[in-house]
Protein backbone atom coordinates (compact mmCIF):
# COMPACT_ATOMS: atom_id res chain seq x y z
CA UNK A 1 0.00 0.00 0.00
CA UNK A 2 2.62 2.17 1.08
CA UNK A 3 4.48 1.94 -2.71
CA UNK A 4 1.42 2.21 -3.95
CA UNK A 5 0.75 5.45 -2.43
CA UNK A 6 4.18 6.80 -3.32
CA UNK A 7 3.81 5.83 -7.09
CA UNK A 8 0.21 7.42 -7.25
CA UNK A 9 2.17 10.41 -5.55
CA UNK A 10 4.97 10.66 -8.01
CA UNK A 11 2.00 10.32 -11.02
CA UNK A 12 0.25 13.02 -9.66
CA UNK A 13 3.21 15.34 -9.48
CA UNK A 14 4.68 14.66 -12.61
CA UNK A 15 1.37 14.91 -14.41
CA UNK A 16 0.27 18.19 -12.78
CA UNK A 17 3.96 19.49 -14.16
CA UNK A 18 3.25 18.65 -17.56
CA UNK A 19 -0.51 19.32 -17.79
CA UNK A 20 0.02 22.93 -15.89
CA UNK A 21 3.06 24.59 -16.91
CA UNK A 22 4.63 26.67 -15.05
CA UNK A 23 4.18 30.47 -15.67
CA UNK A 24 7.14 32.85 -14.96
CA UNK A 25 4.52 35.69 -16.39
CA UNK A 26 5.68 39.14 -15.29
CA UNK A 27 3.43 41.46 -12.54
CA UNK A 28 2.87 44.71 -12.01
CA UNK A 29 6.51 46.65 -11.48
CA UNK A 30 8.65 44.28 -12.85
CA UNK A 31 11.42 45.44 -15.24
CA UNK A 32 12.81 43.70 -17.88
CA UNK A 33 16.49 44.49 -19.74
CA UNK A 34 16.82 42.79 -23.52
CA UNK A 35 20.10 43.01 -25.41
CA UNK A 36 20.97 41.43 -28.47
CA UNK A 37 22.10 41.54 -31.93
CA UNK A 38 19.44 43.71 -34.50
CA UNK A 39 19.36 44.33 -37.82
CA UNK A 40 17.37 47.48 -40.01
CA UNK A 41 16.77 46.28 -43.26
CA UNK A 42 15.30 49.44 -44.92
CA UNK A 43 12.02 48.59 -47.36
CA UNK A 44 12.71 51.82 -49.21
CA UNK A 45 11.08 53.77 -52.22
CA UNK A 46 12.14 56.94 -53.53
CA UNK A 47 11.14 59.98 -55.29
CA UNK A 48 13.20 60.75 -58.37
CA UNK A 49 16.63 62.35 -57.52
CA UNK A 50 16.25 66.29 -58.09
CA UNK A 51 19.11 68.31 -58.49
CA UNK A 52 17.31 72.00 -57.97
CA UNK A 53 14.11 71.01 -58.36
CA UNK A 54 14.06 69.41 -61.48
CA UNK A 55 14.91 65.60 -62.27
CA UNK A 56 18.26 65.07 -62.37
CA UNK A 57 18.41 63.22 -66.12
CA UNK A 58 22.26 62.48 -66.87
CA UNK A 59 21.16 60.38 -70.05
CA UNK A 60 17.30 61.10 -70.98
CA UNK A 61 16.46 58.85 -68.13
CA UNK A 62 15.89 59.08 -64.27
CA UNK A 63 17.43 58.27 -60.70
CA UNK A 64 16.49 57.28 -57.45
CA UNK A 65 18.05 56.15 -54.13
CA UNK A 66 18.25 53.01 -51.89
CA UNK A 67 19.51 52.09 -48.16
CA UNK A 68 21.72 49.03 -47.49
CA UNK A 69 21.00 47.47 -44.11
CA UNK A 70 23.10 47.37 -41.00
CA UNK A 71 23.33 45.24 -38.01
CA UNK A 72 24.64 46.47 -34.38
CA UNK A 73 23.24 46.11 -30.80
CA UNK A 74 20.09 46.93 -29.67
CA UNK A 75 19.04 47.14 -26.17
CA UNK A 76 15.13 47.50 -24.52
CA UNK A 77 14.11 48.74 -21.32
CA UNK A 78 10.57 47.95 -20.08
CA UNK A 79 8.36 48.85 -17.14
CA UNK A 80 5.54 46.66 -16.33
CA UNK A 81 2.28 48.57 -15.59
CA UNK A 82 0.52 45.46 -14.96
CA UNK A 83 1.19 41.48 -15.52
CA UNK A 84 0.20 42.15 -19.16
CA UNK A 85 0.91 46.19 -20.16
CA UNK A 86 3.91 47.56 -20.33
CA UNK A 87 6.00 50.56 -21.57
CA UNK A 88 9.18 49.53 -23.51
CA UNK A 89 12.37 52.00 -24.63
CA UNK A 90 14.08 51.05 -27.35
CA UNK A 91 17.98 51.97 -27.75
CA UNK A 92 20.73 50.40 -29.74
CA UNK A 93 24.42 52.00 -30.64
CA UNK A 94 24.78 53.63 -33.70
CA UNK A 95 23.72 52.16 -37.10
CA UNK A 96 25.19 53.35 -40.35
CA UNK A 97 23.61 52.75 -43.61
CA UNK A 98 25.00 53.45 -47.55
CA UNK A 99 22.54 55.44 -49.88
CA UNK A 100 22.74 53.76 -52.99
CA UNK A 101 21.87 55.35 -56.58
CA UNK A 102 19.29 53.55 -58.15
CA UNK A 103 18.54 54.26 -62.25
CA UNK A 104 21.12 56.31 -63.59
CA UNK A 105 22.79 56.27 -60.75
CA UNK A 106 23.03 52.12 -60.45
CA UNK A 107 25.72 51.08 -58.72
CA UNK A 108 26.95 54.46 -57.22
CA UNK A 109 27.04 54.80 -53.41
CA UNK A 110 25.85 58.26 -53.01
CA UNK A 111 26.61 59.19 -49.40
CA UNK A 112 26.82 57.79 -45.46
CA UNK A 113 24.70 58.60 -42.61
CA UNK A 114 24.55 57.51 -39.04
CA UNK A 115 21.21 56.84 -37.52
CA UNK A 116 19.85 56.08 -33.80
CA UNK A 117 16.15 55.13 -33.93
CA UNK A 118 14.76 55.37 -30.18
CA UNK A 119 11.10 54.12 -29.70
CA UNK A 120 8.75 54.07 -27.32
CA UNK A 121 6.03 51.66 -27.25
CA UNK A 122 3.03 50.32 -25.36
CA UNK A 123 2.98 46.69 -24.63
CA UNK A 124 0.40 44.01 -24.15
CA UNK A 125 1.66 40.72 -23.07
CA UNK A 126 -0.45 37.06 -23.61
CA UNK A 127 0.49 35.53 -20.34
CA UNK A 128 -1.63 32.17 -20.98
CA UNK A 129 1.11 30.33 -22.72
CA UNK A 130 3.67 29.36 -19.65
CA UNK A 131 6.98 30.14 -20.28
CA UNK A 132 6.72 30.88 -23.59
CA UNK A 133 4.86 34.45 -23.91
CA UNK A 134 4.29 36.76 -27.12
CA UNK A 135 3.40 40.59 -27.23
CA UNK A 136 2.39 42.98 -29.38
CA UNK A 137 2.78 46.84 -29.21
CA UNK A 138 2.66 49.91 -30.95
CA UNK A 139 4.68 53.36 -30.98
CA UNK A 140 6.60 56.32 -31.89
CA UNK A 141 10.00 56.15 -33.64
CA UNK A 142 12.11 59.35 -33.66
CA UNK A 143 14.89 58.73 -35.93
CA UNK A 144 18.28 61.23 -35.41
CA UNK A 145 20.72 61.48 -38.43
CA UNK A 146 24.32 62.70 -38.36
CA UNK A 147 28.07 61.86 -39.69
CA UNK A 148 26.26 62.25 -43.33
CA UNK A 149 28.96 62.89 -45.80
CA UNK A 150 29.37 62.24 -49.44
CA UNK A 151 30.99 59.30 -50.60
CA UNK A 152 34.70 59.83 -52.57
CA UNK A 153 33.21 57.66 -55.57
CA UNK A 154 30.01 59.71 -55.45
CA UNK A 155 32.11 63.21 -55.30
CA UNK A 156 34.28 62.44 -57.97
CA UNK A 157 31.72 61.01 -60.65
CA UNK A 158 29.75 64.54 -59.93
CA UNK A 159 32.73 66.75 -60.31
CA UNK A 160 33.26 64.66 -63.74
CA UNK A 161 29.86 64.91 -64.51
CA UNK A 162 28.25 68.34 -63.82
CA UNK A 163 31.81 70.03 -62.46
CA UNK A 164 29.93 69.97 -58.84
CA UNK A 165 32.72 70.07 -55.98
CA UNK A 166 32.40 70.12 -52.36
CA UNK A 167 29.17 68.31 -51.15
CA UNK A 168 27.90 68.65 -47.55
CA UNK A 169 25.14 65.79 -46.68
CA UNK A 170 21.78 66.28 -44.94
CA UNK A 171 19.73 63.65 -43.84
CA UNK A 172 16.13 65.26 -41.97
CA UNK A 173 15.02 63.36 -38.76
CA UNK A 174 12.32 61.33 -39.02
CA UNK A 175 9.18 61.09 -36.44
CA UNK A 176 6.43 58.15 -37.18
CA UNK A 177 4.77 55.42 -36.38
CA UNK A 178 6.34 51.70 -35.00
CA UNK A 179 4.78 48.31 -34.88
CA UNK A 180 6.20 45.03 -33.17
CA UNK A 181 5.11 41.30 -32.32
CA UNK A 182 7.37 38.96 -30.70
CA UNK A 183 7.60 36.68 -27.96
CA UNK A 184 9.94 36.46 -24.95
CA UNK A 185 10.56 32.58 -23.32
CA UNK A 186 11.28 32.15 -19.98
CA UNK A 187 14.55 30.18 -18.78
CA UNK A 188 13.54 30.76 -15.20
CA UNK A 189 12.18 33.21 -12.92
CA UNK A 190 15.05 35.73 -14.02
CA UNK A 191 16.19 34.91 -17.66
CA UNK A 192 14.94 35.07 -20.81
CA UNK A 193 15.22 34.43 -24.27
CA UNK A 194 13.75 36.81 -26.76
CA UNK A 195 13.02 37.59 -30.36
CA UNK A 196 10.98 40.53 -32.36
CA UNK A 197 10.00 42.06 -35.39
CA UNK A 198 9.49 45.78 -35.78
CA UNK A 199 8.05 48.32 -38.54
CA UNK A 200 9.34 51.69 -38.50
CA UNK A 201 7.53 54.63 -40.83
CA UNK A 202 10.36 56.42 -41.25
CA UNK A 203 11.25 59.06 -44.37
CA UNK A 204 13.54 61.25 -44.47
CA UNK A 205 14.35 64.06 -47.50
CA UNK A 206 18.50 64.14 -47.94
CA UNK A 207 19.98 66.89 -49.62
CA UNK A 208 23.58 67.23 -51.13
CA UNK A 209 24.42 70.80 -50.99
CA UNK A 210 27.55 71.81 -53.17
CA UNK A 211 30.16 75.01 -53.18
CA UNK A 212 27.80 76.75 -56.09
CA UNK A 213 25.34 76.57 -54.65
CA UNK A 214 23.57 73.58 -56.25
CA UNK A 215 21.57 71.25 -54.57
CA UNK A 216 20.75 67.51 -55.45
CA UNK A 217 17.59 66.13 -53.56
CA UNK A 218 15.36 63.11 -52.94
CA UNK A 219 12.54 62.09 -50.85
CA UNK A 220 13.10 58.53 -49.41
CA UNK A 221 10.71 56.36 -47.45
CA UNK A 222 13.08 54.08 -45.88
CA UNK A 223 9.73 52.08 -43.97
CA UNK A 224 12.47 49.59 -42.00
CA UNK A 225 12.11 46.19 -40.70
CA UNK A 226 14.05 45.97 -37.64
CA UNK A 227 14.70 42.01 -36.32
CA UNK A 228 16.47 41.64 -33.28
CA UNK A 229 17.25 38.31 -31.30
CA UNK A 230 18.55 39.18 -27.58
CA UNK A 231 18.68 37.99 -24.09
CA UNK A 232 17.04 39.21 -20.83
CA UNK A 233 16.72 39.68 -17.43
CA UNK A 234 13.47 40.14 -15.61
CA UNK A 235 14.19 41.77 -12.11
Amino acid sequence: MKMASKIFTCTAAISALFLSPLSFSYEAGDFAFRAGVTLVEPDESSDRVEINGDTLSLAGGTSELGVDPDTQLGVTFEYFLTKNWGIELLASTPFTHDAEGQGELAGLTIAEATQLPPTLSLMYHFDQFGKFEPYVGAGVNYTIFFDEDIDSEAATALEGIAGLTGGDVELDDSVGLALQVGFDYHIDDHWLINASVRYIDLETEAEITFDDGTVISADVDIDPYVYTISAGYKF
